[in-house]
């Protein structure tokens, strides 16, 4: 996982952009990090019958811009000291975004929620897919500050990005001060009453090597990073459940993205998607850059 680079910060002028800056100016000032604040501009209007450039009405750069400065104010009168910089992004964002976060440590993107049953929009979860450093989805719904004891809550499997994941998740919490818990979530069958409908199901099966292997993975973290408390969750439930429940009250929830050959970070993995689409604490999405 990259230590140096920018932390950028993806802003689109709506109301859970506050909390999205908020949040990831923070960040920057926790890694010692310069702060990059980008924005979208749209090159192209859309119409009935066709895509045209936009050459009319006021300069849509010069308004992002505007905005852009505001905010770089706003994290200067909060975090004073904080090297910021802004950046116009031309094109469609999630392209743009890639190409921003070849030279970050991290990429932060609001989560939007949009209509029907998931909370979130569709391109946190393109972004966190496609990026070349990890990702970190901000919910954009109020939420309290996490308790001072909340842990880092990380999903493990015994995959490669699972265990990328878990050595993040290590470094997070120790980065925050916080506990971390590992959590393996063993598949059952589809619950009958839909997601979360009942509480994980706790168990320890000492015959199961997917939990000898969590084990292993979580004496591993200990030895790493002496002093860190880290706490093993095993569980048997379907993985984007007990991942959601589990993390409610965390500070922040780490997964890993699977990428397939040639496109690594291409496709994120099913749990991984479900989580950032359904989860309520801020979620950090780490690529297996082996």
């Amino acid at each position: 996982m990259r230590t140096e680079g920018p932390v950028v910060v993806a802003l689109d002028g709506s109301d859970s952009s506050a909390r999205t800056l908020e949040w990831g100016a923070a960040e920057a000032v926790r890694r010692q990090a310069h702060l990059l604040l980008v924005r979208g501009v749209d090159d192209w209007l859309v119409t009935a019958w066709s895509w045209y450039p936009n050459v009319v009405g006021d300069d849509p750069e010069a308004t992002v811009l505007h905005y852009l400065g505001d905010q770089k104010s706003w994290v200067h009168e909060q975090h004073p000291g904080t090297s910021v910089g802004i950046q116009v992004l031309h094109g469609q964002v999630v392209p743009a975004l890639r190409e921003v976060s070849q030279g970050a440590q991290l990429v932060v993107v609001g989560a939007r929620a949009r209509t029907g049953r998931a909370r979130t929009g569709s391109t946190g979860v393109h972004v966190a897919a496609h990026a070349h450093c990890p990702v970190a989805v901000v919910r954009s719904d109020p939420q309290r500050p996490a308790d001072p004891d909340a842990p880092v809550v990380v999903g493990v499997d015994g995959s490669a990005a699972s265990l990328a994941a878990a050595s993040a998740a290590a470094r997070e919490a120790t980065m925050r001060g916080r506990p971390l818990m590992l959590v393996h979530a063993r598949p059952t069958i589809p619950d009958p009453f839909g997601r979360g409908s009942a509480p994980p199901l706790s168990t320890d099966d000492q015959d199961d090597p997917t939990h000898k292997a969590a084990h292993v993975v979580a004496e591993t973290l200990r030895a790493e990073h002496d002093g860190l408390m880290v706490d093993l969750t095993l569980v048997d439930d379907d993985p984007v459940d007990a991942l959601t429940a589990l993390s409610g009250d965390a500070e922040l929830l780490v997964v890993g993205s699977r990428g397939l050959g040639g496109f690594r970070g291409m496709l994120l993995g099913s749990v991984s998607a479900g989580v950032i689409r359904e989860a309520t604490r801020p979620v950090l999405v780490v690529h297996d850059d082996r």
